[in-house]
């Protein structure tokens, strides 16, 4: 019997893949590093979760790690300023959480990004989704390896008590649908529209076309 679910990525949740883009773009330039990440390179990088990685690794590791720090830091405001426009959670999110919580499942943002990102989500979905609903919230504070290190997960079904068999985990990248699984759980690839994978991933059992077939994958 399924019935705890754990929301992986932001990406998961929302699709603001453009909006990284831009984001980072900007606060590239405002640090006056002359990059311009265009969509197909910004795909390659998100290959592998951590945007301070990113950066380190665009170059191998020749910005400081104090301009590295700095552009994550002016990347996270200029973020917060093109999410107030607006969004939506992605389909299925919200009716699965909701199932989830009728059930008498727990349910969890298993994140490995700032506090300070995961507060600008929070405020921008908050006429969509109570984050009170959640029971753990984790960042980048929480264990010391990030994704796509299974940590992270391990941490979630050790502090919450509840079974990986029963547990049902959604991720939007392959690197983190493997941390996932390589905890121990079962994990749905649910990509987003910068996510890259491969033709035979479509085919998967565990692969996600269509967001509203989420609730579905919880035990009524």
């Amino acid at each position: 019997m399924t019935s705890n679910l754990l929301f992986g990525s932001i990406g998961v949740l929302v699709e603001t893949s453009e909006l990284q883009r831009q984001s980072f773009n900007r606060a590239l330039t405002m640090n006056g590093v002359d990059w311009n990440w265009n969509i197909g390179t910004y795909c390659d990088l998100l290959k592998e979760p951590g945007g301070k990685k990113r950066l380190s690794e665009y170059t191998n590791n020749q910005l400081s790690a104090e301009k590295v720090e700095q552009i994550h830091i002016d990347k996270q405001s200029v973020f917060e300023e093109l999410i107030s426009a607006g969004v939506e959670p992605r389909p299925g999110c919200v009716e699965a959480l909701k199932k989830c919580k009728d059930n008498g499942g727990k349910a969890g943002f298993v994140t490995t990004t700032t506090t300070y990102t995961i507060d600008i989500i929070k405020k921008s979905l908050s006429s969509y989704i109570n984050f009170e609903d959640f029971d753990i919230i984790t960042s980048c504070e929480t264990v010391s390896k990030p994704k796509p290190s299974r940590d992270i997960y391990e941490y979630v079904l050790s502090e919450l008590k509840i079974d990986a068999a029963q547990t049902l985990a959604i991720e939007d990248t392959k690197a983190n649908q493997n941390a996932a699984t390589n905890g121990g759980l079962k994990c749905y690839l649910y990509p987003g529209e910068y996510s890259v994978f491969n033709y035979k991933d479509t085919k998967d059992l565990n692969f996600i076309s269509d967001g509203r077939m989420l609730p579905s994958l919880l035990s009524d």
